[in-house]
């Protein structure tokens, strides 16, 4: 699966208004719109530097729980979202084998050259589904946060590595959990203009979970790297 098979993947007639969002000075700069500051909220886990998108994103989940274990489908908020959103992927577990995305945001469109709102993740059935899928359940068994390192490769064969938050958010009226997360660049670049390829699971180089206050899932082979 490529860019040019499913959409456009190399910037190339990028639209005017997607363009900002695709450059280095703009993920530097998106905030979440906060009640209070961010001081308290860590700038690495795991020895992982958190990118800002991602600790914007922690730094809002952590006040929109509320104290509760975590937040619930109202408290995701678009007002307090909005210069993240271009940059979440929101997905809800509609039963225990498929994880649908709900929300794509703009610029993972533009930088990935395909949509995949509707679309089940573990859907193209790779030899990694398995393990990927138990990775995430975690989650909400014991409330926790997890940041991976993925590389996304471009259609050359050169490895661009992406910093993926993902955090929890608890099951709505329909009883269906979801998970909230950003995905932006772990390695500064001016701007993303890859022509990207998925040939099959994304590389992953560091996956690490984090406590949000209810522990950690005890180390299980290949769920943690």
């Amino acid at each position: 699966m490529t860019g040019d098979e499913y959409g456009r993947g190399s910037g190339e007639e990028r639209p005017a208004w997607v363009k900002p969002l695709m450059e280095w000075s703009a993920i530097e700069n998106v905030r979440a719109r906060l009640a209070g500051p961010i001081d308290h909220v860590p700038g690495e886990i795991g020895g992982i530097a958190l990118s800002n998108p991602g600790r914007q994103l922690l730094a809002w989940w952590l006040e929109a729980r509320k104290g509760l274990a975590m937040p619930g489908p109202d408290d995701v908020s678009p007002r307090a979202l909005v210069e993240l959103l271009p940059y979440i992927r929101y997905l809800s577990w509609e039963d225990d084998e498929k994880l649908v995305f709900r929300i794509y945001g703009s610029a993972l469109v533009e930088a990935s050259g395909l949509d995949l709102t509707g679309y089940n993740i573990f859907a193209s059935g790779h030899e990694e589904v398995d393990i990927d899928r138990a990775r995430l359940k975690p989650l909400h068994t014991q409330p926790c946060g997890i940041v991976m390192i993925r590389d996304i490769h471009g259609r050359d064969g050169t490895a661009h590595p992406c910093e993926f938050m993902t955090l929890p958010i608890a099951p709505g009226a329909d009883g269906k959990p979801r998970i909230i997360g950003t995905v932006v660049p772990a390695v500064k670049m001016r701007e993303w203009n890859v022509d990207v390829q998925f040939t099959g699971p994304l590389t992953l180089r560091r996956a690490v979970y984090f406590d949000t206050g209810a522990g950690v899932p005890l180390s299980s082979p290949g769920l943690e790297v």
